[in-house]
């Protein structure tokens, strides 16, 4: 994988914590497309220069020891020059060959916080899987002149301000999401992340005001809060959050399909969709199957639908088919079944927020002494989702994950299996 940073506010320390992170866990190799001080000689344990594809054949790749290699050192201006381009390319087919994470520094920014990008920059190859826009949050609430910002004229001009003024939440979210400012250069096949450093810095509410800023974004697909110089330097994850709603069974027990029995007026299907758009999810997907023409009409709009042809072979099918729709798209999923009506959006929320703070790979509501449902699925278990066979669902693999549990109303765990199922739900309250 390759991940090239740019911006402003902290590139330069982020490879330093990644190659500190990775160290005896995942081989890395740090560099640059541009220029780097000579003192970052010491972001990893060795520096090699690199000139020539050849070279980029030879130098050593090692889980142990990260690596950074640079061109040749510009005595007059003491800086280490970038790699040329067919070397940086054949580094990066090293680094994919030997499962080595390759990192870039892809921009200059002369340690402000946040920056407006020249012309010719940021230098991000065309073939990186991902983009991290950088930007320093102690620039927030502060008058934007040259201490904080790397040509501020420029930013006051993309953002119609004057230098002076105050940088607000709003106005560093327009920043990074603009065409010209935290999105320019991005390659269109590249994910894109934001990284914000210093959250210790600023206000939760401010925090909160930007993420939300920036996750309108369609482009940018996660928000990353962080303090690099902490020896845990990820504070949060904010990221896209799909909801994946199962809805393809026959219901052969209930005498057919209950995500269309109507419950206080309404389809079973309706309510988990209802708490997942409560709970902030999105997109949100529902898996047909077994009457799917009938199940389609009974839920609104905004709603994206996923055919299953197997939905006989078992719910593991649709846990596959609903995944594929989605994952290219977000860090989690919340897979709800549709046959759960007391399903809450609050306890969505929690679930969402609990991931944020914990980075947990799942999260599972618990109460009454017993596990429910929905269930959140970081990225990570993603590969182990598609890995399920027959009727097994997602919660086999709570046995194979570390996973945190929150608090919730156990009466909200309630399935309908059958008839009498709807009246006992009317009448326990």
């Amino acid at each position: 994988m390759s991940v090239a940073f740019t911006g402003a506010g902290g590139k330069s320390s982020a490879l330093a914590a990644l190659a500190r992170e990775s160290r005896g866990r995942l081989p890395i190799v740090l560099t640059t497309s541009t220029r780097l001080g000579i003192a970052q000689r010491s972001l990893a344990d060795e520096h090699l220069v690199v000139r020539s594809v050849e070279e980029a054949h030879r130098f050593p790749i090692r889980a142990d020891r990260p690596v950074l290699v640079s061109g040749p050192e510009d005595e007059a201006e003491s800086k280490l020059l970038g790699l040329e381009e067919g070397v940086l390319a054949e580094v990066a087919r090293r680094c994919a060959a030997e499962g080595s994470l390759l990192a870039i520094e892809a921009d200059g920014a002369r340690g402000r916080w946040v920056k407006a990008p020249a012309e010719h920059e940021p230098a991000v190859p065309s073939w990186v899987d991902i983009a991290v826009s950088v930007a320093g949050l102690p620039a927030v609430g502060r008058p934007l002149g040259g201490e904080t910002a790397h040509r501020p004229e420029g930013i006051a001009r993309l953002l119609g301000m004057k230098e002076g003024d105050i940088l607000t939440p709003r106005l560093l979210a327009d920043l990074l999401s603009s065409q010209e400012g935290g999105l320019k250069g991005i390659p269109e096949g590249a994910e894109v992340r934001v990284l914000l450093t210093g959250v210790d810095t600023v206000s939760r509410e401010e925090i909160e005001d930007l993420r939300d800023r920036l996750l309108a974004t369609k482009r940018i697909r996660a928000v990353l809060g962080a303090e690099l110089s902490s020896p845990e330097p990820v504070r949060s994850l904010d990221g896209r959050v799909a909801a994946v709603v199962l809805a393809g069974g026959s219901g052969e027990r209930f005498g057919g399909p209950k995500q269309l029995a109507d419950w206080k007026g309404r389809p079973l299907l309706d309510y988990a969709v209802q708490a997942a758009r409560e709970g902030g999810l999105s997109p949100i997907v529902v898996v047909l199957g077994a009457r799917s023409d009938d199940v389609r009409s009974a839920v609104g709009e905004e709603i994206v639908f996923a055919e299953n042809p197997e939905w006989r072979d078992g719910q593991s099918t649709s846990v596959r088919v609903g995944l594929s729709a989605v994952e290219d798209q977000v860090e989690a999923a919340v897979f709800l079944l549709a046959d759960m009506p007391r399903v809450n959006g609050a306890t969505i929320r929690r679930l969402v927020e609990a991931h944020v703070t914990s980075l947990a790979a799942i999260v599972a509501p618990v109460g009454g002494g017993r596990r429910g449902n929905p269930v959140l699925f970081d990225r990570r278990v993603f590969p182990d989702l598609h890995a399920l066979s027959g009727d097994q669902g997602g919660r086999s693999l709570l046995e194979r994950w570390a996973w945190q549990p929150i608090e919730a109303d156990p009466r909200e765990f309630d399935e309908v299996d059958r008839p009498e199922d709807l009246a006992r739900l009317e009448h326990d309250r």
